[in-house]
């Protein structure tokens, strides 16, 4: 039976946040503050981000490791080859940003989303998602192994290339998406697919299972 999906919790920030003018240094606190500008190449331990936007930031090769990012949006950002080791992200969206190459094997996510974002070669092996949300983004050649991603939602993605063994999606909805190739299509069980993505999705099923199509 399907897992059933339970509605995502967005992120809870007062209207009016201050600039941030603080140091990024390990322990640091950020809490309701609006966070820009070049934070790119830093390498950071225990930070806790509460409450907080962080818009049209470079955080490009950015390293957070043991930290906690909490009732954050993330809008118009550069995060590619980022690095979350051992974090737990919780109500976060991230809109319009990319995350080509991010490393975040191991970590934990609860009610993330992502619009209209580059994650393509992303790393998510071995995460633990709840309530998770991919609407709009480019997902080709990302890593989900071993992922526990049990009812969520990607809309209008390309998965083209995802290796998905090993991860659980019960009641996972794909819609609108493009699924091409994938790699361990036999974790596809339980899942919710639109009828345009039938043929793409057991091309790779067969794949996963060793079967041959062969008229000859």
């Amino acid at each position: 039976m399907a897992t059933k999906r339970a509605a995502r919790i967005p992120p809870r920030l007062h209207p009016e946040l201050p600039g941030w003018d603080g140091e990024l240094c390990d322990e640091v606190e950020i809490v309701d503050a609006v966070l820009t500008g070049d934070l790119a190449a830093h390498v950071l331990a225990h930070v806790d981000v509460t409450g907080s936007r962080i818009e049209a930031a470079q955080l490009t090769g950015t390293r957070l490791r043991s930290s906690q990012l909490t009732d954050v949006t993330v809008t118009g950002c550069d995060l590619s080859g980022v690095v979350f080791e051992d974090c737990a992200l919780t109500r976060l969206e991230f809109r319009d940003c990319r995350l080509s190459g991010a490393q975040a094997a191991g970590g934990r996510f609860r009610d993330v989303a992502f619009f209209d974002c580059r994650l393509n070669d992303a790393n998510f092996r071995m995460t633990t998602w709840e309530r998770a949300e991919f609407d709009g983004c480019d997902l080709t050649d990302a890593d989900f192994y071993a992922a526990a991603l049990p009812a969520s939602r990607f809309t209008g993605c390309d998965l083209t290339g995802v290796q998905l063994s090993k991860s659980t999606l019960a009641g996972t909805s794909f819609q609108r998406s493009v699924l091409e190739r994938l790699a361990g299509a036999d974790a596809l069980r339980d899942v919710i697919i639109s009828t345009d993505e039938i043929l793409a999705v057991a091309l790779s099923v067969f794949g996963a299972l060793g079967v041959t199509v062969d008229d000859t």
